[in-house]
């Protein structure tokens, strides 16, 4: 697969993950957010953050720039502009501080994609385990 088309697959993923996390966060609330404030949250936190990860990573910026920018506004945006609470806050930071490793993993597994962030250790796929086993 192209490597433009595989980066749309991990910020797809990367989006309903997020949209995911939030509603469950929010689960307790009386009045949910309208789905129009989670999408548009979601464009800034993952597609807007994923393309100036995947951008600035090419201008030879300090990672703690490209990834840092990104990593701060999914950790301070959704409980600001939801207005959490600090039992949703408590909820929200450890499952935001996750998703990226998360998703990392599914599809390492899964697919044998291992490019969606950089881990100190290689995942195998599924399908190389398999092959390994024999």
């Amino acid at each position: 697969m192209l490597d433009v088309a595989r980066f749309i697959v991990f910020m797809a993923a990367a989006f309903l993950l997020f949209v995911s996390v939030l509603l469950f966060v929010l689960r307790n609330r009386l009045v949910k957010p309208k789905a129009l404030t989670l999408i548009g949250l979601g464009a800034i936190v993952v597609i807007f953050g994923m393309l100036f990860a995947r951008y600035l990573a090419f201008r030879h910026l300090p990672w703690e720039i490209y990834y840092g920018l990104p990593a701060l506004t999914t950790l301070l945006l959704g409980p600001l502009w939801l207005h959490m609470s600090r039992r949703e806050v408590l909820q929200y930071l450890p499952l935001a501080l996750l998703m990226a490793p998360a998703i990392h993993v599914v599809f390492s597994l899964l697919v044998g994609w291992h490019d969606y962030m950089p881990f100190p250790f290689y995942i195998p796929s599924f399908a190389e385990l398999i092959r390994s086993s024999h």
